[in-house]
């Protein structure tokens, strides 16, 4: 180009606090030099055909720009987290034998009760049979006990009924005798003979009563019906006990799926040796998870039951997770100055999943109706805080005071800053006041 002096390029470095250092010959001057002489070849061609901005010549330098905006900004810290399931079960089986059938495979999801693995049975449902067996005949040998028992109580109530009417009429005859007697009616041989009837008479009772009380099936009694009865119930109620313990037995060797959720590990297959206390499946429920974070004892004085946390994937934008603490530790962990804290999480379509790391993020602080400058625009000079904003069509650099920030948006004040001032952002280490700025056109959002 005619009239622009040869020069090389200059090499710009943005210091550690945000400041422009040139470590190149060509100085301040000389940038403004270049563009000089580009902003007179651009008169040289006419007009504004560069899409400068009004007024100006033919080149604007093109920037990105936003506009500040007034609202509310929250500070955040960030902390990583871990991902634990709501509940999670390692199914086992107390029994041993073949395993028969394995049902789902790894990340299906299984309902409540659902059988899981199947585990051989045959020889604990023939010993079933068995016990069975045994209790029916246990049960015949109590009825037929019963019978007898009921049939000899019936005859030696009878047998007590008629001895007892046999002893009143000695009873009866004696004291008329004894009064005829009495009277010189009857003779002292008629006496003495009913005097033996009744005293016969006596004994037959007693004798009646002794078989009636054995034969008696009375539970308070202690005759010996009743113990024949009790032993008889005893032997029942054995044989049902080994018929229940089998029938546990066999339902151990169905392992079911305790709640509805996941298949997160599946260690066997149809045809091994299942072994007790071997790990056959693993079930998560992710439905609902739990986020696991250590919060620094610099940072727990603004965490506490009810806080508010917004979780998220690194690498994966546009999708976060909302949720309160429900558990914070009063205590720091063991060799450590962090404090437990546990988020539950509502997680519907499992996106999150046990074992994964994850971004927490807590509210530090908040203010509302301030000024705030777009993310990039405000950066760091020797003197303090500053940033391009477009004046005119040409940039202008404004020391600002900042306040609260986050990784959208900077609280900032400072001279002609209000609502939908344009903010230069990111803007090019080459870029000076009073250049001619162009702003670009913004770039639509992709979908997350």
């Amino acid at each position: 180009m005619s009239g622009v002096p040869d020069f090389q390029p200059t090499a710009v470095k943005l210091s550690p606090g945000g400041g422009m250092h040139l470590y190149s010959p060509l100085s301040r001057a000389g940038i403004m030099l270049v563009f000089c002489a580009l902003s007179a070849c651009g008169h040289r061609g006419g007009g504004n055909a560069g899409g400068g901005p009004p007024g100006g010549g033919g080149f604007a330098m093109p920037v990105s720009a936003a506009p500040i905006t007034r609202g509310s900004i929250a500070q955040t810290f960030n902390v990583t987290g871990t991902v634990s399931p709501l509940q999670q079960a390692a199914l086992s089986s107390v029994a041993s034998g073949t395993v028969l059938s394995v049902g789902p495979q790894i990340g299906q999801h299984v309902s409540k009760g659902e059988l899981l693995v199947k585990i051989d049975d045959s020889t604990l449902r023939a010993q079933l049979q068995q016990n069975e067996a045994a209790l029916e005949s246990a049960r015949a040998r109590l009825a037929q006990t019963l019978a007898n028992t009921s049939g000899t109580a019936s005859s030696s109530n009878a047998g007590l009924k008629s001895a007892l009417v046999a002893e009143q009429t000695a009873q009866a005859n004696l004291r008329r005798t004894r009064q005829l007697f009495a009277q010189g009616y009857v003779s002292q041989s008629a006496l003495d003979q009913q005097l033996q009837a009744t005293a016969a008479a006596d004994a037959a009772l007693r004798e009646a009563q002794v078989t009636a009380q054995n034969a008696g099936l009375n539970p308070s009694s202690s005759s010996a019906a009743v113990a024949d009865v009790r032993n008889v119930r005893a032997a029942v109620s054995q044989s049902a006990a080994a018929v229940s313990i089998i029938q546990s037995q066999i339902a151990q060797t169905d392992v079911r799926a305790p709640f509805d959720g996941v298949v997160t590990a599946r260690n066997v297959d149809p045809g091994a040796l299942a072994a007790p206390g071997q790990t056959l499946m693993q079930v998560s429920q992710l439905s609902r998870v739990f986020v696991d974070v250590g919060i620094s004892g610099e940072n727990v004085s603004h965490v506490r039951v009810g806080t508010p946390a917004t979780v998220s994937i690194s690498g994966t934008t546009g999708r976060s997770w909302r949720g309160s603490v429900a558990y914070l530790s009063t205590a720091a962990a063991a060799g450590t100055l962090s404090y437990q804290a546990r988020i539950p999480i509502a997680n519907p379509d499992a996106r999150l999943r046990g074992g994964m790391v994850v971004n927490v993020s807590f509210e530090q602080s908040r203010k509302s109706g301030v000024l705030l400058a777009p993310h990039g625009s405000v950066f760091q000079t020797e003197a303090g805080y500053s940033m391009f904003i477009i004046d005119g069509g040409k940039a202008k650099s404004v020391p600002v005071e900042t306040g609260l920030s986050n990784d959208q948006v900077t609280e900032v004040s400072g001279a002609g800053l209000k609502p939908g001032v344009q903010a230069i952002l990111n803007h090019a280490a080459t870029l000076q006041p009073g250049m001619p700025v162009q702003p670009l056109p913004a770039q639509p959002k992709q979908a997350g």
